[in-house]
């Protein structure tokens, strides 16, 4: 035995084998669309974010190896730039060097060198600066 119920209401077909209409459709394309755009805006940022997560894990690293580099021989400490070659492609190094004088309490003077170290990816996207003073044995 079989029962099947009908509902008689105002405004709803009563035949089980209409289908939606033009409204409903388009109103769930409309709210599909506003989901999968905020999907792929969502998706844009967290590559974004995991660039920029890599870029300021790697920078220090980076920064700090070119350093040690200069600090072997602090007489070379000029400005210049460079990048890392294919083992990085995209990253670049730019170092600024200007010498300092400070004066002390006791009349003397201490001659310092100050090294402004900047990492950068795809040319100035995403930087990382690291400023280091050394003493400047040369007096210049």
């Amino acid at each position: 035995m079989t029962v099947t119920l009908f509902f008689d209401h105002p405004g709803i077909p009563s035949d089980p084998e209409h289908g939606f209409t033009l409204l409903e459709v388009m109103v769930a394309v409309a709210v599909m669309a506003i989901v999968l755009v905020s999907i792929l805006k969502l998706q844009g940022q967290t590559l974004m974010m995991n660039e920029s997560s890599r870029f300021y894990s790697t920078a220090p690293f980076l920064a700090h190896a070119k350093l040690a580099e200069i600090l072997t021989d602090p007489k070379k400490a000029e400005s210049s730039e460079g990048d890392f070659d294919e083992e990085l492609p995209g990253y670049s190094w730019k170092m600024d060097t200007e010498p300092i004088t400070m004066d002390v309490p006791e009349g003397a003077k201490i001659e310092l060198k100050k090294i402004d170290l900047v990492i950068e990816l795809n040319k100035g996207q995403l930087k990382y600066t690291l400023r280091q003073y050394i003493y400047n044995d040369s007096g210049e």
